[in-house]
């Protein structure tokens, strides 16, 4: 113990502390450096209630349209990460595809943030198809989908350089949260049993170095397990 005790207690301890920094710090910047795209499937449901028990007896119809369960979806897409995402980073189009035995009527694009947002789109079949456009950082539009059957399975898809796939935002929030928290805890663990290790003698510089060098070890493990972990979501 004495022998590590000299070791750590040394000064150029003081320079490996700055590089371990600084090693930190590009990992940071480089998880940093992705694009990131997600969706969020806000609700889908029945326009009428099923369980109410005369519906079988009702006359619906869509503009002019004669419909046996019309039925609402509503999916959020947001870029997430701190890039832009520009037109010609698409190779495939956002496709959003409802999965199931049913019939596109309609498609709306709202709650657009910014509002100057410009999102045009098409149908085609059982999908909706976004054309390309500019993503920047924290950029939001809805889409709202009327259609007619059972209820749909939503599957969002893309192909987007830098960008391994869409990612459900449900999925990544509590990743985040599950992330941050055994980050935090072990943190706290670590800076106690070091604490209680070897801060105890005067000369406890190096030890307060190493500390540190395992907080960052564990912080860029986290920055690196996170995009492991949400690449298969």
């Amino acid at each position: 113990m004495d022998q590590i005790s000299d070791i750590l207690a040394k000064p150029w301890w003081q320079g490996v502390s700055v590089i371990l920094t600084i090693i930190g710090l590009i990992i940071a910047l480089v998880q940093l450096r992705k694009k990131k795209l997600g969706y969020l499937v806000q609700f889908s449901e029945s326009v009428f209630e099923e369980d109410l028990g005369f519906t079988n007896q009702l006359s619906i119809s869509y503009k002019d349209t004669v419909v046996k369960s019309l039925r609402v979806a509503s999916v959020k897409i947001k870029n997430y990460g701190f890039l832009p995402i520009k037109s010609e980073d698409f190779h495939e189009a956002i496709e959003i595809k409802l999965v199931g035995n049913l019939r596109i009527l309609d498609c709306e694009i709202k709650a657009l943030n910014p509002k100057n947002l410009k999102v045009q789109f098409s149908i085609e079949n059982k999908s909706i198809i976004i054309n390309p456009t500019l993503l920047n950082s924290k950029d939001t539009f809805g889409v709202k989908v009327i259609y007619d059957g059972d209820n749909a399975e939503i599957d969002p898809s893309c192909r987007i350089v830098g960008v391994s796939r869409i990612k459900d935002l449900e999925l990544v929030k509590q990743a985040t949260k599950d992330l941050t928290v055994l980050t935090f805890f072990g943190v706290i663990t670590l800076y106690t049993l070091l604490n209680w290790t070897f801060f105890v003698t005067p000369d406890n510089y190096g030890y307060q170095v190493l500390g540190c060098f395992v907080i960052l070890g564990l912080l860029a493990y986290t920055s690196i397990y996170k995009d492991d972990m949400l690449a298969n979501l």
